[in-house]
């Protein structure tokens, strides 16, 4: 037994102890066991524990985490691993989903003119979610409003076919409900045919935005307007306005 013990010691390259601190292959220990070289674990690695108890061996999938200088480390899941649906991005060295709101036209929305367009109308029936991950989207057959959950950059996309009278100039765009302003527009001169013309819109831009103020999707026009939910042709139809938001950072 002796000698068992003496051939198990001899197999360190050098063992010290000072002060209360264990060296292998050093010494000059810097903590109470303090390894120069490699460490292989062949079984469970339990933290924590006493006299009585093993410890705790974490559960499947866990990873290891530092809990500070002079703390003990735990086992948890990695920072930030995403459990929703959407664009994973990184943000502080953490991963995140990024917010997300994707809706389509569920049907045909007619709205007034007025004159000099200075009023943006709030685009109803914007009711098909595709995607809205934080619940932060509301809509009904007359209006529609959401929030972002984080101040940042977002990537905006409307695509609206419209149906109005020529060589009136319909406004499509993000409205900030807290301010009353446009915070991304675009508009054009509407070449179509009056009354059975169709003509496309599309605002494809990135905008800062900020949590706790309420926007909306909206169109103007100096005339009345309809915004197409379906397009139609003897090849058939299908879904031709939405409207999307995504954080970029």
């Amino acid at each position: 037994m002796m000698r068992k013990k003496i051939i198990f010691l001899l197999n360190f390259a050098l063992f010290s102890i000072c002060s209360g601190q264990m060296g292998i292959n050093t010494v000059s220990p810097q903590k109470t066991l303090h390894v120069h070289g490699g460490l292989q674990i062949t079984n469970e690695l339990n933290l924590g524990g006493n006299g009585t108890s093993a410890g705790n061996s974490g559960n499947v999938g866990q990873i290891l985490k530092s809990g500070g200088p002079g703390q003990p480390a735990i086992w948890g899941t990695l920072a930030g691993t995403p459990n929703a649906t959407g664009t994973v991005m990184i943000v502080d060295g953490h991963y995140v989903v990024a917010q997300e709101i994707t809706v389509n036209l569920s049907s045909d929305f007619a709205g007034p003119g007025n004159p000099g367009a200075t009023l943006a109308i709030n685009i109803g029936n914007l009711t098909e979610e595709l995607i809205d991950n934080e619940s932060q989207y509301s809509a009904n057959n007359t209006s529609n409003l959401f929030r972002v959950t984080n101040d940042g950059v977002y990537k905006v996309m409307m695509n609206m076919q419209i149906q109005t009278t020529n060589n009136t100039q319909p406004v499509i765009g993000i409205w900030d409900n807290s301010t009353n302003l446009w915070v991304a527009r675009v508009n054009d001169l509407f070449t179509a045919p009056t009354n059975t013309g169709l003509q496309t819109y599309t605002l494809l831009t990135a905008v800062e935005m900020f949590s706790g103020r309420d926007y909306s999707f909206r169109a103007a026009n100096t005339s009345g307007f309809t915004i197409k939910a379906l397009s139609s042709g003897a090849t058939g139809a299908g879904p031709v306005s939405e409207v999307s938001i995504r954080r970029l950072k």
